[in-house]
């Protein structure tokens, strides 16, 4: 019950931002960040996962580069080229390019989830069960109703995981508006755009086109 609670004011304080779903992830992800560097590049069981999934996905990859910490961030990467490079000398033993690139294929292929993309999908799928758990309650119906709502990507997820057709209905029809006003501030953002009102000045609809992008796409990062 308390893990559930503090997922609940967790949401409902995500409320604040932009799309909660997306807030949630990313916080989640940058702290798990912090730790891994500061406390698991030594891990050997932490390393072994990392050289089976082949190192992280590039989003991550990048991510994690954006901390600093290259001496950490070496060692893994270290391991990781120590893996490829042990393919590239096994094959100038017994030469063949068809084999190399085979091998190579076959490792991108088979690629399991990052250890990063694992949790986000984990937490992404805890908070849009908290969602529909709390859907049907009417202060959380009232603070979603004043919020950002959720970026396109986050709907479909919601949706797919819905198990009640009037919840889900709800959520579309809350959505649909928040589409409907976010579309009247863009087209108010363009109008003003033009010479005959430029003198007009900007009010809400000034970062329209920024939370377009955020309702459309989601968050830098998130996937």
């Amino acid at each position: 019950m308390m893990e559930k609670h503090q997922t609940y004011f967790n949401l409902l304080e995500a409320f604040k931002e932009r799309c909660p779903i997306c807030f949630i992830v990313r916080k989640t992800i940058h702290k798990a960040m912090d730790d891994f560097l500061y406390e698991s590049v030594n891990d050997s069981g932490v390393r072994d996962k990392i050289r089976i999934s082949s190192g992280f996905c590039n989003r991550h990859s990048w991510q994690l580069q954006k901390l600093g910490d290259g001496f950490g961030q070496a060692i893994i990467y270290n391991d990781l080229m120590g893996t490829v490079l042990k393919q590239f000398q096994e094959n100038n033993a017994t030469p063949s390019i068809k084999g190399l690139t085979k091998k190579l294929n076959a490792s991108q292929q088979s690629r399991v989830l990052c250890m990063f993309c694992k949790q986000e999908k984990e937490v992404t799928g805890r908070y849009i069960s908290m969602l529909w758990e709390s859907f049907d309650e009417t202060e959380f119906i009232l603070e979603y109703k004043k919020s950002f709502g959720l970026c396109l990507a986050h709907v479909s997820s919601a949706l797919n995981e819905s198990k009640n057709i009037k919840l889900s209905q709800e959520l579309i029809d809350i959505e649909t508006v928040k589409l409907t006003n976010l579309a009247k501030e863009l087209k108010e953002f363009m109008r003003k755009h033009d010479y005959r009102f430029s003198k007009e000045g900007f009010n809400e609809e000034k970062d329209s086109w920024i939370r377009a992008i955020e309702k459309l796409i989601g968050e830098e990062g998130v996937s």
